[in-house]
């Protein structure tokens, strides 16, 4: 096992179900009944009881995460994202999968978990570029433990040598330098974490991030923005649907300029 970001990345090859960690991800599908691959490999191994579980979820967007109990599962939890499939790359597939990643690390993190497993989401039966989702898996994890430090441990669990080395190159070798793109997904993180804590839906968050990933420079900048719009919903109490209003990310942008 290979350790990176001063150990709190690992890359393993493996079965994901015996991954000794507090939480491993599912790669489900939107209803949350089980499947093949690594979805129907988890809900064995975990026992009937986790299907019975998920029943009463509701199923699970795009994107988005839901937790469960691990049951016979070393693990205590299990956190079920549903990858987007892969339509040719213009229907918002890559946005969509680094979602998954964010929420998932968000969900363990409010639950208390300090490590969690990751198989190679949407990369099986779902169609998505093996490298190009290594990537963004990559990237969306490095940006979220930079700014985080709840999560004390990630693993990136591999079920064949190439998916393995692909990982441990691209963790190796490094990222492309892409400023924009890393303080939009810090931005959204964030977006996502208020959403969550506050138990609210941002209407315009897309044109949040674009505006915000438009004036900030670096993940300071826009940690900063974040802890500035955590900070507005605090005092507003606001609720359910909203919009955040111009007037309050002009303020936001001006505090950022001024650093």
């Amino acid at each position: 096992m290979d350790r990176f970001l001063s150990g709190r990345i690992e890359v393993a090859l493996g079965d994901i179900t015996v991954q000794e960690v507090d939480a491993i991800v599912n790669a489900a599908n939107p209803a949350l009944l089980g499947g093949g691959g690594v979805d129907g490999a988890i809900h064995r191994a975990a026992g009937p009881e986790l299907l019975e579980e998920c029943r009463t979820l509701g199923g699970c967007k795009t994107g988005e995460a839901k937790i469960t109990r691990g049951y016979n599962l070393p693990a205590k939890f299990v956190i079920h994202t549903v990858g987007p499939v892969w339509r040719g790359g213009n229907a918002g597939e890559d946005e969509l999968l680094a979602a998954c990643y964010r929420n998932s690390l968000l969900l363990a993190e409010l639950g208390g978990q300090k490590s969690i497993a990751f198989p190679a989401i949407s990369t099986g039966a779902y169609g998505f570029p093996r490298e190009r989702a290594a990537r963004i898996a990559i990237r969306t994890v490095k940006e979220f433990l930079t700014s985080h430090t709840a999560i004390e441990n990630v693993v990136f669990v591999c079920h064949d040598n190439d998916a393995y080395h692909n990982y441990r190159l691209i963790l190796r070798t490094g990222l492309p330098d892409d400023t924009q793109s890393s303080v939009a997904g810090t931005i959204s993180a964030h977006l996502l974490m208020i959403e969550t804590v506050h138990q609210i839906r941002i209407k315009n968050k897309g044109a949040i991030i674009e505006k915000i990933s438009g004036i900030a420079q670096n993940n300071v900048q826009a940690l900063s923005a974040g802890i500035s719009l955590n900070n507005w919903v605090a005092v507003t109490g606001i609720s359910g649907d909203v919009r955040i209003p111009d007037e309050v990310i002009a303020r936001i942008l001006e505090h950022i300029n001024k650093k």
